[in-house]
């Protein structure tokens, strides 16, 4: 039976053609943007942090250098630099800033007890079980109070409105998956790490938000497993597309140039 992330769904209401090369034709790509890198990276320093929270306090020039390790191990030719006045050094010194600020920020990084590290999690959208989800959580957290907490990294470069944050699907998604896997999950924050920004930003939840979320999931599900003709979507995103070289909107000029 399928299974959906919301970068899955994300992606269908992008652009549907890509989502079938992606998703149903199975077409891999291994180009990255720079920006990507230098997430995952973030999240890869983060995720080694906090394991090693469990015997220790890691200090900072250590964890800067796992971070510089991972860059310099995990770097591909493959990684794209769109921006002509920036270089690679650029992206990883930032990254470096990023890892400084949230370090002076949360040290000594006792904040409640974790119950996750980049947690792979499935869970059905539906009591029938018809609808199936899955995705990673950053971070799960047990905060001092009782309550669960659902974090998320974020590196990029625009800061969102509040607004956003209490629409985002992601992590509402995430409550729901963290829901039905652990009951006692009786009440459920949401905390993103504006890491580009040193902020850290908070939502929450109600019942009928969520079931409200479960609805236009199930109804977008529906729309993705009905379709049949996945229309491309021309968008500021076409850019960062992997799959130019498909697509009947760029082929042409990818050949002309």
């Amino acid at each position: 039976m399928p299974e959906y992330s919301i970068s899955q769904l994300d992606k269908f209401e992008e652009c549907a053609l890509q989502y079938k090369f992606i998703y149903v034709d199975g077409i891999k790509r291994y180009e990255e943007s720079v920006e990507a890198f230098l997430g995952q990276r973030f999240h890869d320093t983060m995720e080694w942090l906090y394991k090693e929270r469990a015997f220790r306090v890691v200090p900072l020039e250590e964890l800067l250098e796992y971070y510089e390790k991972d860059w310099a191990r995990k770097w591909h030719a493959e990684v794209k630099i769109k921006r002509e006045d920036r270089t690679a050094d650029d992206y990883r010194l930032m990254g470096r800033r990023f890892i400084e600020d949230y370090y002076k920020r949360h040290y000594s990084f006792d904040e409640g007890r974790v119950l996750g590290l980049e947690r792979y999690i499935r869970f059905p959208l539906d009591d029938a079980g018809k609808y199936n989800c899955k995705g990673i959580v950053d971070r799960l957290m047990l905060a001092p109070d009782g309550a669960f907490e659902v974090h998320d990294y974020k590196t990029g470069s625009r800061l969102p409105e509040q607004k956003e944050l209490d629409e985002d699907r992601q992590l509402a998604l995430y409550q729901i998956g963290v829901q039905k896997l652990w009951p006692e999950a009786k009440e459920v924050r949401l905390v993103w790490h504006e890491v580009a920004f040193d902020l850290e930003m908070r939502s929450s939840r109600t019942p009928e938000a969520l079931e409200k979320l479960k609805a236009e999931l199930a109804a977008l599900i529906n729309r993705i497993e009905a379709e049949k003709e996945f229309p491309l979507r021309e968008s500021a995103l076409c850019d960062w597309c992997a799959y130019w070289d498909l697509c009947p909107a760029k082929k042409r000029l990818l050949e002309l140039e």
